[in-house]
């Protein structure tokens, strides 16, 4: 028979009939690291941290070390200034975790994230003679009578003022100034209407959260002299929840616009608030946070773009921060969707927002602005947990298959290397990938199986780990540029580094190679690095490819004679080990495999 030659070393594409494969293709890849051509075992998995618990998400904070929670959850880090001279705050944003959005900060500090509307106006009352009159007293001096200057309204002068200790400054003329308002007819300074707000402050003030304002007071008229009283202030006694301060704001009179002004700031807990502020003493800083509602506490899948923007969603409705504000979503950005959203994404200035049904495209670089378009696919998203981000793309599981989303074009991209029925045996609602070095690699929950798809070559490596195994969660680790698993084994749970242990033995099968006639192979060689400690094991199948016909132990380069067999007309390698292969070649004679014959 002819030499078959195995040159180099692909994965599978199941899709593709066995016969059918290229030659370099397996019918059967687990375990092997292919990516330069060559058979190479993957590298397993290394313990890098113990966990208390088994842990559906972990994340590597930069000070606190590994965090973990038991459920599935999103976290992002802050997209503002996060560091406190050489301190850094490690903020973390929260979904998931517990009934309502919180936020982390480095030490273990946890806080709800986002600080509720004031339900109630604040009660306000006229504050009689709260203003203290100033009284300006002008003084003369003379050194005899004569210079006494006239009473003023008498003809007659006013008499010295001998006392003792009494020293005389020359007379300085003064001039009083008018106020820039002035009381009208019926005796009214000003008109204010007064509302307030909540803030949170963190991290010894470096963060101060502010929310929405309460509904406006009763506009209340104040005469001169007088000030306004303000109580009734409603703190909410939520979980997570620490209101630190309050913030009145106030109207102006005689301005063209009816905007808040900053007032004061108090500290809580504050019964009551005497305003005696003039408005020519008013702030000129305005209330910034009317639309500033709060992130609602059903909210889940946070992420933040490039932009400063964060995005979440509840339901169909997909929420859209203020820029760099992580707790205010106003319901003026909220946009609507179909169908229930599963998952967001994010690629070069678009929100992809993957549902139970088509996707759509949210695009704009102001919230205010963006406009979200319903894509003409039907490839609903199937797990959030398998969304994985690369440069310039967003990849997810659907029925059909992983499918690569850019702003401008949409791709099945296993569509040629699984069937619709072959990717739905793997149950791909439980996977959870990213992507890493070319390749999206995932696990399925709960299991110690799991698949590298070469972004590339478009072919597949199934990936085993020991059988009493249970992969819990995938995470990548931007920073580090490193792939975790939170895996449970008999001695516990753990964060494992992805492809930093050592060698996971491969099993690599061929094609089946077909022949026009009946033949039995009688040699092999294996270009390869075994040696007498580190063998390659070969067998030998013919078509059923269920039992070996014959197995080899190889311990170098040299062909090897195979016993006799059975003619047949498919005939499939398979190799397994650890030690690197070069190539594979297959014959009817040791001298035909020795010089390719």
């Amino acid at each position: 028979m002819a030499s078959i030659t195995i040159p180099t070393f692909g994965g599978e594409v199941p899709r593709t009939a066995p016969r059918l494969l290229e030659a370099t293709q397996a019918s059967m890849a687990v375990n092997c690291q292919l990516q330069r051509g060559s058979l190479e075992p993957l590298a397993g998995p290394k313990k890098v941290a113990d966990l208390e618990r088994a842990s559906q998400t972990i994340f590597k904070h930069a000070t606190d070390g590994w965090l973990s929670w038991p459920g599935a959850v999103d976290v992002v880090k802050s997209s503002v200034t996060d560091i406190a001279g050489e301190t850094p705050l490690g903020h973390l944003f929260i979904t998931g975790d517990r009934p309502y959005p919180t936020q982390y900060l480095a030490g273990g500090g946890i806080h709800r994230l986002g600080v509720p509307r004031p339900d109630a106006a604040p009660l306000v009352a006229v504050a009689k003679g709260a203003v203290e009159k100033t009284v300006a007293c002008y003084a003369w001096g003379a050194d005899s009578d004569a210079q006494i200057p006239p009473r003023y309204g008498y003809e007659d002068t006013l008499a010295a003022i001998q006392e003792d200790n009494v020293s005389v400054a020359a007379f300085a003329e003064s001039a009083s100034e008018e106020p820039e308002t002035s009381p009208t007819d019926s005796g009214v300074s000003r008109s204010s209407a007064y509302c307030y707000t909540l803030v949170q402050s963190l991290a010894d003030g470096i963060f101060k959260q502010e929310s929405a304002p309460s509904p406006a007071s009763d506009v209340v008229d104040v005469l001169d002299g007088d000030g306004v009283t303000l109580s009734g202030f409603d703190i909410p006694d939520l979980e997570g929840l620490t209101v630190t301060h309050i913030r009145l704001y106030r109207t102006a009179s005689g301005t063209k616009s009816s905007e808040f002004h900053f007032l004061a700031e108090l500290e809580v807990p504050v019964e009551e608030y005497v305003d005696t502020v003039h408005d020519a003493d008013l702030s000129s800083d305005v209330l910034q946070t009317a639309a500033w509602d709060c992130i609602p506490d059903d909210a889940a899948g946070l992420i933040h773009t490039d932009n400063g923007l964060y995005a979440c969603f509840r339901g169909n409705e997909l929420l859209v921060s203020e820029p760099f504000i992580a707790y205010a979503f106003p319901t003026a950005y909220r946009l609507t969707t179909e169908d229930s959203i599963v998952a967001l994404g994010y690629v070069d200035g678009t929100i992809i927002v993957l549902t139970t049904g088509r996707p759509y495209l949210a695009a704009g670089s102001e919230p205010e602005s963006l406009q979200i378009t319903h894509l003409p696919i039907e490839q609903a998203c199937v797990s959030a947990r398998s969304v994985g981000s690369l440069p310039g793309g967003v990849i997810y599981a659907s029925p059909d298959g992983l499918m690569l989303f850019t702003s401008g074009n949409q791709t099945l991209l296993t569509g040629q290397t699984f069937t619709r029925e072959q990717w739905q045996a793997l149950q791909p609602d439980t996977l959870m990938g990213t992507v890493h070095d070319g390749r999206y690699m995932a696990f399925f929950a709960g299991s110690n199986q799991g698949l590298l798809f070469s972004l590339g070559a478009k072919d597949v490596v199934r990936v085993q780990l020991p059988e009493e195994w249970a992969v819990r969660s995938v995470y990548h680790h931007s920073e580090d540029d490193c792939v975790y698993l939170s895996i449970d084994t008999p001695e516990g749970s753990a964060v494992y580094q992805w492809e930093a242990g050592g060698p996971l033995p491969y099993q690599w099968r061929s094609k089946p190679f077909f022949t026009s006639a009946l033949t039995c192979p009688a040699a092999v060689r294996v270009e390869g690095d075994q040696t007498c400690k580190n063998a390659v094991s070969v067998s030998l199948y013919g078509p059923d490819g269920q039992w070996p016909r014959a197995r080899l132990r190889l311990t170098d380069s040299r062909a090897k004679r195979l016993p006799t067999g059975k003619a047949e007309k498919l005939w499939s390698l398979e190799l397994r080990g650890t030690a690197t292969v070069y190539e594979a070649r297959l014959g009817g004679s040791v001298e035909g495999v020795e010089y390719g014959q």
